[in-house]
């Protein structure tokens, strides 16, 4: 029984040493959707990370204003790719934590171009 319990003990540290690491360094990221009238209870998802998108992030998330540089030719930019749904790269579903929440609501940055 002792062997049964460490193996859980173990195994439930591994995943959590690989949610952390996961989000640290940007495969996953905290969506957090806060109470509203239609869903009182509000939830935190863990996500797939998409490109441009903050570590802790909401509805009300507003991105930085992006800096645009002129050059005298022409530039070859990165296109805008829309992001998948939320639903379709959710990974874990967790109850709201209002920490994670207010994290996203700071303000960001501002994002400078890929050169």
């Amino acid at each position: 029984m002792k062997k049964v319990i460490a193996f859980i003990i173990l195994l439930s540290l591994a995943v959590l040493f690989w949610f952390a690491f996961a989000i640290w360094t940007g495969l996953y990221s905290v969506y957090s959707v806060p109470p509203t009238p239609g869903d009182p209870d509000g939830s935190t998802l863990i996500v797939a990370r998409e490109e441009g998108e903050p570590m802790f992030d909401s509805p009300q998330y507003k991105p930085p204003p992006r800096k645009i540089e002129k050059s005298g030719g022409i530039g070859f930019g990165s296109e805008y790719h829309a992001r998948r749904p939320i639903d379709k790269r959710t990974i874990v579903e967790l109850p709201y934590i209002d920490w994670a929440y207010q994290k996203s609501l700071e303000p960001a940055q501002e994002e400078t171009p890929a050169n």
